[in-house]
């Protein structure tokens, strides 16, 4: 048949064909050759059904030729997945939109793995922020026409933050009506960001001030305003994403000294300054000396400080009479004691500074010599304009944290105006910095979620928190010791579940019957029993009375606790290390088939119930690298979808326990249920590749199990190998595991769960 014959049958066959020309039809055919050309059938069947407006099976066609002829067959039959699945999460329209932008983006983008991060962008923006996809699809071509797709996928994430759902406020930032926004994300590819570093910041912190201050880069608003300097107020610190002209190590020392700086003010500050009466060049000099006087108590207790920060002091003697940069020599010459600078204001500052040595413990001194030295500011006739004032060096913070403002009383309203201008971005300075996501020490559950807008390789996973570690040797807790990833699990043939639940169909209801009949809840207390285990006082006191009036008293004077509801949720944890490969004991099947069966069967027994349940599994390849699957989250409700994840599971890596039951506690915190059950499944001692000590990691998990219990999570454990009970019993305690080999067991097993959950 020719190719013409081929294009008729096709317009004859394929539904919703009649919306596309001939001339179309022809470069489909040319671009996906053989059987490549079914599949864009398959999806372009499944855009048109899905996506409802006529315009949608041309769109398609065109879209996706062009992104074959510029980066390939697979990626242009990856846009029907990216189009249905936008239409799903955030409607018809804004896929329709994704689908008119895709050529031109794809033209924008030379790079085949650009265009992937773009698809994946565009989809998850879709996901968290479904009133937001169209403004940010919208806004691709302008935006990727000056910024780099990471820097795209930065500035969406900070949009969808910004927002927080608000419709006006995602149409104001996403307008990109201004470039100052768009230049706070330009990156050179030798930066480097807060968030490159931050773990190791935070570890810096603990070590050297013994301080785990809340930690967030600064956001990006709408108008380009970026933040310059840090910013403290008591435990919690905001940091640039980006400090201008400071680029591989130098920008690393630079984050260095900018903590070690704000620690200081917590180690060695109190109570915040009135700003009172002061100006604001007082306000600025006050600011200046207690500066000095943090960082001088703290380099006479870490000598080495002092070397960290003077590398960043470069006032030089002689530079022009301006009020700013007094202060900078002023500055260097607080700390630097080899500096000559022979200006009479300086050097009078200097001597005052050294004669209160007897008094730097004292923050008072800072207020005192500041405001004497602004007072010849004023006589001097020097200029100071508190609003393109810039705190330097570039390490220190803005100093807000220093002042108490009150209820700013009129005639002071200026100066606390001033004071915050001072250390904004001028509109037309180049701002610097770039905003990636937030990540806090809580953990919460929409913190997670926001971390999915990391740009990643599509083959990577999603950094979305750290967890702390237990040192069991050193007795202490490495705080942000691993990085938990989340990947998307793969699904397969969802038969393989079915066939698990039609073969073990007994079992499954013996299961339900079992979970149904357990009432886990808040206890409720009954009143007025003819029988009970303690006395009900009320009760007792009405029949006393009774008697004594000569009425013939109740006799039901009991009281007792019952459960009466279902008060519980369940996260089940599967552990699908390399070793799940292997048969369980004494039988012919695999560890990774017994886990299916299992959790498949749990899964459908709560169901059912509609008790709150979750699938969650893991393994781990290293600290860095604790991989999180979400195969079943508490709100979703598609079996089907969950059964096809399920089949996908493999066995691979290692067993990194301690760092999934954190990330699972947090995962169930987060529901409202009177109990909270983390279900681990596993089959061997907790492993990594990173750790050579067998206890570190059983240890590690026996304190996690500890945290969660406190926090009101009770952890049981499902052990598939025989050897566990040389170590379950030691992590999850003697009443809190049981062992089993087959998944007919279940039944017989599980009452000792539900008995420890009722007690």
């Amino acid at each position: 048949m020719t190719d013409d014959g081929l294009i008729d049958g096709l317009l004859r066959s394929v539904r919703f064909a009649q919306a596309i020309d001939r001339r179309t039809w022809q470069s489909v055919r040319e671009v996906f050759p053989g059987p490549a050309f079914d599949l864009w059938i398959d999806g372009f069947e499944r855009v048109a059904a899905k996506i409802s407006d006529p315009a949608a099976p041309f769109a398609f066609a065109t879209g996706s030729v062009e992104v074959a002829r510029l980066h390939g067959v697979d990626l242009a039959l990856a846009t029907a997945d990216t189009a249905t699945g936008i239409a799903k999460a955030a409607g018809p329209e804004a896929a329709l939109r994704f689908l008119s932008t895709l050529p031109a983006v794809a033209a924008l983008l030379e790079e085949n793995a650009a265009l992937r991060i773009w698809l994946r962008t565009v989809e998850e923006a879709a996901t968290l922020a479904p009133g937001a996809a169209s403004l940010i699809i919208r806004a691709s071509g302008f935006v990727l026409g000056r910024l780099s797709v990471l820097a795209f996928r930065a500035w969406a994430a900070n949009g969808i933050r910004q927002s927080g759902g608000d419709a006006a406020k995602a149409a104001l930032y996403f307008a990109v009506t201004d470039m100052a926004t768009l230049k706070a994300f330009e990156r050179d590819p030798d930066d480097v960001a807060f968030t490159d570093i931050e773990a190791s910041l935070r570890a810096f912190l603990i070590a050297l001030w013994k301080i785990r201050p809340v930690i967030r880069a600064a956001s990006v608003r709408p108008g380009g305003r970026v933040m310059r300097r840090a910013s403290f107020d008591g435990a919690f610190i905001r940091v640039p994403e980006i400090y201008a002209g400071y680029r591989g190590a130098a920008a690393a020392a630079h984050y260095h000294a900018v903590f070690a700086h704000i620690g200081a003010h917590l180690r060695y500050g109190r109570a915040k300054f009135p700003v009172g009466s002061l100006r604001p060049v007082q306000l600025a000099l006050v600011g200046l000396i207690e500066d000095a006087r943090i960082e001088a108590l703290a380099a006479e207790e870490y000598p080495g400080l002092r070397r960290l920060w003077s590398r960043f002091h470069v006032a030089e003697p002689g530079t022009a009479l301006t009020a700013e940069l007094l202060m900078m020599r002023l500055a260097r010459a607080l700390i630097d004691p080899a500096y000559v600078d022979d200006d009479p204001w300086i050097s009078k500052a200097r001597r005052m500074f050294r004669d209160a040595r007897d008094q730097w413990e004292d923050p008072a001194i800072s207020r005192r010599i500041g405001g004497l030295l602004g007072n010849d500011i004023g006589q001097m006739r020097i200029q100071f304009n508190a609003r393109s004032h810039v705190i330097e060096p570039s390490y220190r913070d803005d100093n807000l944290g220093l002042w108490d403002f009150g209820e700013t009383p009129p005639e002071q309203a200026e100066t606390a105006e001033m004071l915050l201008e001072a250390v904004r971005l001028n509109e037309q300075e180049t701002p610097e910095g770039s905003e990636r996501r937030e990540r806090d020490d809580t953990s919460d559950v929409s913190a997670n979620r926001a971390g999915k807008l990391t740009a990643l390789p599509e083959d990577a996973g999603i950094p979305i928190a750290r967890r702390s570690e237990w040192d069991h040797v050193g007795g202490l807790m490495r705080h942000d010791w691993t990085t938990i990833l989340e990947f998307k699990p793969k699904p397969a043939a969802a038969e393989a579940i079915d066939a698990i639940l039609a073969d073990h169909a007994d079992v499954e209801r013996r299961i339900a019957r079992l979970v149904k009949a357990a009432k886990v809840s808040r206890p409720v207390r009954m009143r007025r029993q003819p029988q009970g285990d303690r006395l009900d006082l009320d009760a007792a006191i009405r029949a006393m009375i009774d008697y004594r009036a000569g009425l013939p008293p109740d006799t039901r004077l009991y009281e007792t606790q019952e459960m009466r509801a279902r008060d519980l949720s369940v996260l089940a944890l599967l552990d699908i290390s390399e070793s799940t490969r292997d048969r369980v004991r004494d039988t012919t099947t695999t560890v990774i088939a017994l886990e299916r069966a299992a959790a498949a069967l749990l899964a459908q027994a709560m169901a059912d119930l509609g008790d709150p349940f979750a699938l969650h599994a893991f393994c781990s390849n290293g600290r860095e690298e604790v991989r999180y699957y979400r195969v079943k989250d508490f709100t979703e409700d598609n079996l089907a979808v969950v059964k096809a994840r399920l089949a996908g599971l493999r066995g691979m890596l290692s067993t990194r326990l301690g760092a999934a039951l954190r990330q699972a506690g947090a995962e169930i915190a987060t529901q409202a249920t009177h109990r909270k059950l983390v279900l681990v499944i596993t089959d061997g001692e907790p492993a990594d590749i990173d750790v050579a000590d067998k206890r570190y990691l059983v240890e590690d998990a026996r304190k996690a199990v500890q945290e969660l219990a406190r926090q009101g999570v009770d952890v049981f454990c499902v052990g598939l190998d025989g050897g566990g009970e040389n170590y379950l019993p030691r992590i999850f305690g003697p009443r809190n595991h049981l062992m089993i080999n087959r998944v007919e067991a279940l039944p017989e097993k599980l009452p000792m769960l539900y008995f420890r959950l009722t007690i």
